[in-house]
């Protein structure tokens, strides 16, 4: 089936629902399936369907040496155990909410298809939204805008993003793993190899399994570099091949930022400078509040005023003469350069509760409205932190 044809039997499923009930398992699977297939990340992540409120995945390993001398008629004196451990999903409960009123069929050029349009519009953005979610997921919480994420919100005051705070996602993960600072040393094979050799060697023997995680911005400085060189290589780059340094296939992934946000809390003692966990940070890209930040829409401190930044050392000092007080915990959310993340193919495991899953509709008489609520289960994890490496501090430049 195509995207479009599972899409519409999720909302066929839907409309015979009407008020009440989950989707089936096979009508949720096929809403899933649309979802999945619209990813990116679909190809290079494990997906894990399930239908209890958790899971549990078992993660078998051996000891690394395997293999000793032997001696006629004696039995071996080291005896090999299987070492078992188990990694826990712990799927949250996200929604979508919407309505479509009469009078906007009435006036839109597509009349009553206009719905289903929507529909389809909405399930991509669901999807979109979990993928950032699971990319981008700090259960700090960043501060954004609040019209950025809600209609009507606020242009000059900012909230905590709820969804990206509801469990870390796999780059904030990646941070326990293996990190290479490679200075500023623009994206290319300089780069590749310092993350190959940062990674266990169990880890690397088949580098046709790995993958580097790249932003789309990134990766296109990466192909024009190879495309410049005078060669079928760099002829074929220029029309879209798909390019694996040292063997290991690059994966754009679009919604992570070049300079992707960062978001730490950090005591402020005095003015003594604190270091942030990435340098350097983007000149003037930090919003920092107090750490409580959550719905209630705030005005950012002012640099300067009540707290001083060190752009270059990645660094923040509380400004004596300013608003924040001596020990106060802030929230700061900034802009670190481009990063880097290597790992093999399926170590990234994307959770959904297929038992979980609804797509409900109901008719509001007094509103002359139709009401969608989309809910369901999801969550993200790694299965071995080992075989993560991370590039930071990476040249955005050709």
């Amino acid at each position: 089936m195509t995207n479009e044809e599972l899409l519409q039997k999720a909302i066929t499923a839907a409309e015979a629902l009407a008020t009440h009930g989950k989707l089936q398992p096979a009508q949720a699977d096929k809403f899933l399936d649309y979802v999945i297939n619209e990813s990116v990340m679909k190809n290079n992540v494990r997906v894990v369907r399930f239908r209890n409120e958790k899971l549990e995945i078992d993660k078998i390993g051996i000891n690394n040496r395997v293999m000793w001398p032997a001696v006629e008629y004696v039995a071996p004196q080291d005896r090999l155990g299987v070492s078992t451990s188990k990694i826990q999903l712990q799927p949250q409960e996200v929604i979508t909410a919407f309505d479509i009123s009469d009078t906007f069929k009435e006036v839109n050029i597509e009349g009553d298809d206009a719905e289903d349009h929507l529909m389809r519009l909405f399930a991509t953005g669901w999807q979109n939204n979990g993928e950032e979610q699971a990319i981008r997921g700090d259960l700090l919480g960043e501060a954004v805008l609040e019209s950025d994420i809600k209609t009507g919100g606020d242009t000059a005051k900012y909230i905590k993003d709820p969804l990206l705070a509801m469990f870390d996602g796999w780059w904030r993960k990646a941070d326990g793993g293996h990190s290479v600072d490679v200075g500023g040393t623009g994206i290319g094979l300089t780069v590749f190899g310092e993350m190959i050799r940062a990674m266990p060697q169990k880890f690397r023997r088949d580098k046709s399994k790995l993958r580097f995680f790249v932003p789309s911005d990134l990766a296109q400085v990466y192909i024009e570099k190879i495309a410049t060189r005078q060669t079928p290589k760099g002829d074929r780059a220029a029309e879209g091949e798909t390019q694996t340094p040292f063997g290991v296939p690059l994966v754009e992934v679009p919604l992570l930022e070049a300079y992707p946000k960062v978001v730490e809390h950090v005591v402020l003692p005095g003015t003594t400078a604190v270091a942030l966990r990435y340098k350097p940070v983007v000149s003037a890209s930090e919003l920092v509040f107090q750490s409580t930040l959550d719905a209630t829409p705030t005005t950012a401190y002012v640099e300067g005023t009540d707290y001083n930044m060190d752009y270059v050392n990645g660094t923040i000092a509380r400004d004596a003469g300013g608003s924040i007080g001596d020990g106060d915990t802030v929230k700061i959310t900034y802009q670190s350069y481009p990063q880097i993340v290597l790992t093999h193919w399926q170590n990234f495991i994307l959770a959904y509760g297929r038992d979980d899953m609804r797509i409900e509709r109901a008719r509001n008489i007094h509103k002359r409205a139709n009401e969608y609520v989309m809910t369901g289960k999801v969550d993200v994890q790694v299965e071995e932190v080992d075989a993560l490496v991370k590039a930071v501090n990476v040249g955005g430049t050709v």
